[in-house]
Order: structure tokens, then sequence, then C-alpha cells
């Protein structure tokens, strides 16, 4: 709790420094897919993806003509399957199901292509706080993470980055379609070396 109310208070700060006379504020929404894989050096190998949702909403900010800033509040499902352990002769397997309320702040680079498309480019970085954690280990059934070897949950912190395409409508709202990549900071849980890496593929509707 004390690294979100930090978090919190950073992406306050950020976001009030912004020059009142350039801002002009959206807010929207976003609904996607994602594709997780687990990785760190606990990890063999990867061997399957946790496809899952992703869902949420928005608000951003602009600082200039081609410069915003985007901050979000999501509902995101991680995880993935692999071999876990030392080597693969000694390793078992590790299927975990991770699901996040996760705050992205980015940074976002407009790139007009006309009057109705553009370009979108974007990094920041972003916290994810879990709210469900399941394991299974060496084919077991899932239980949740704190019952397991593996510990208890950790919030995730990451640094996404990805791109899209806008499309401007006539009301002035824009549908965006985004793919972008999170890469995971730290280990997910407490008593193992083990991180994700996770595929969003949304879509946002801003608006005007």
């Amino acid at each position: 709790m004390i690294a979100a109310r930090r978090f919190l208070a950073i992406l306050s700060l950020i976001l009030l420094t912004v020059s009142p006379g350039i801002a002009q504020d959206r807010a929207g929404l976003t609904v996607g897919a994602t594709d997780s894989d687990l990785t760190g050096d606990d990890i063999v190998a990867a061997t399957d993806a946790r496809w899952g949702y992703h869902i949420g909403g928005f608000a951003e900010t602009d600082v200039s003509e081609s410069l915003s800033l985007n901050l979000g509040v999501n509902y995101t499902q991680k995880g993935g399957s692999g071999l876990l352990g030392t080597g693969l002769l000694d390793s078992e397997r590790v299927e975990l199901d991770l699901n996040y309320v996760e705050l992205p702040l980015l940074v976002e680079l407009k790139l007009p292509l006309g009057s109705t498309w553009s370009l979108m480019a974007y990094g920041g970085i972003g916290a994810a706080f879990n709210v469900s954690c399941k394991a299974a280990l060496g084919g077991g059934e899932k239980e949740p993470c704190k019952d397991t070897g593996l510990g208890g949950p950790k919030t995730e912190w990451g640094v996404p980055a990805g791109g899209g395409l806008a499309y401007r409508l006539a009301n002035g709202e824009s549908i965006v379609l985004d793919v972008r990549y999170t890469w995971g900071l730290n280990d997910v849980v407490s008593n193992a070396v083990v991180r994700t890496g996770t595929w969003q593929f949304l879509v946002r509707l801003v608006g005007a």
C-alpha cells in the first residue's frame, strides 16, 4: 500500500505540472486481449502463454500539439506456464494466473497522416497491484499462490511501450487500435525469480 500511495503521488505531481493554457483533457475506454509469458532467472523455459482480457479507462491531457500524458486504470490478466528450476533436469512445471489492477502512465506521441488518421507511439511506466494469484506446481490443481512454495504475490512494476493507429470520427472522438508490450521489472511472487512479459492488443475509444 505504501508503494501504491507513492506512485499515485508521483502521478498527481506530474499531471499538475502540465500548463493549463496548453492542456486539453480527454477521457476514454479501453478493451482488448492479453498474451503473457513467464520470464526470470528461475524459469528454465516458457511453455505456454496465458491469454486473458484487459478492460479499463484512462484520462489524458495535452503537453503540446503532438505530445500528451495518459494515465490509465485497468483490470488486466497476466501469467503463463513454464519450467521452474535451475535446469531442464532439475525443474517442474509451474502455471501462474495473475490478475491486476494496473495504473500505467504513458507519454504519447501523435504523428498526423492527414485530417482523420494518425500514428501513435508511446512509452512509460506502470504499477500493477495484484488482486488474484493462483498457481499450480508439477501439474497439480491451482491454488492461491501464498499456499504454494512460490509465496504470496507482489506488486508488479513494468515498462509499457507500443504504438497504434488512430481514426478521428466526425463527432471529434477517436478510435485507436493499439499494440503494446510490458516488460515486468520485478518478481511477481515472493519466493521465486519469476517475472512476466505481456502483449496487449487493445481498442481505445477516446473522447472529443
